[in-house]
């Protein structure tokens, strides 16, 4: 498979404080990458810094065999370089609809709206019967549920996402892990997965990566991680 993702070497932070030091990954086309660690190692900053929202200070960012390094974040989205951000984001006071719209600001994604929004509600029927429903009146699964399909009516090349599970219900995560692998499997989409709930992460990923204080610190298909000791101790409590 060819590498959609690569990023070389990246330094960045906020303010004068340096959080990455020299991240290095890769994220191969039609797979699901995790990027795994516990709280305050930097995996939100590195999203954060591919996606454009953060500047890397250092390093080189490679998207489709391009270098958008520099690119300000909303060229990297019209390349379909999309961040499902962590605690959702949404417009709380419009509807479901018209934050699926104002989504979809990119050429790339405005050509492909009705089509995407179609997918959107074979994913996710209940979003279609709260479609003129206030975003902020959803329940918890349901606000995850736009927060995702906001990011597919983006028409994403990769989509990254950042805690996808957080705060839902067990039966929630797992819904949500089989969304993300029907992703994969059946519209050949690129995920980038930054996942606390490890167990659902490595159920679905096929590549995975491990952070600690701003660096990769073991990597690996995720085959080989469930036989690596210190990750089994550290992750999955064996």
């Amino acid at each position: 498979m060819s590498i959609l993702l690569g990023v070389e070497n990246l330094v960045s932070g906020y303010g004068e404080t340096e959080v990455l030091h020299g991240v290095s990954l890769k994220v191969e086309r039609g797979t699901i990458t995790t990027l795994l660690g516990s709280n305050g190692v930097g995996k939100t900053t590195t999203l954060w810094t591919i996606s454009g929202i953060l500047k890397a200070w250092s390093g080189k960012i490679k998207f489709n065999d391009e270098e958008v390094t520099m690119l300000p974040a909303h060229h990297r989205a019209e390349k379909g370089l999309i961040l499902v951000p962590e605690g959702r984001r949404l417009w709380p006071q419009l509807t479901v609809y018209e934050n699926l719209y104002l989504a979809s600001f990119t050429r790339r994604a405005r050509e492909k709206f009705e089509e995407n929004l179609e997918k959107v509600f074979n994913l996710f029927p209940r979003l279609k019967e709260r479609l003129n429903q206030q975003a902020g009146t959803l329940s918890g699964g349901e606000q995850q549920m736009l927060a995702i399909a906001r990011g597919l009516v983006s028409n994403p090349e990769i989509l990254m996402m950042d805690e996808p599970s957080l705060g839902l219900a067990p039966k929630l995560v797992q819904d949500i892990g089989r969304v993300i692998k029907r992703l994969r499997d059946e519209e050949g989409l690129t995920v980038l997965l930054v996942e606390q709930s490890v167990q659902m992460a490595v159920s679905i990923g096929d590549y995975g990566y491990v952070m600690e204080n701003g660096r990769i610190v073991l990597e690996g298909a995720i085959d080989e991680l469930m036989e690596n000791s210190k990750f089994k101790q550290a992750y999955l409590g064996m």
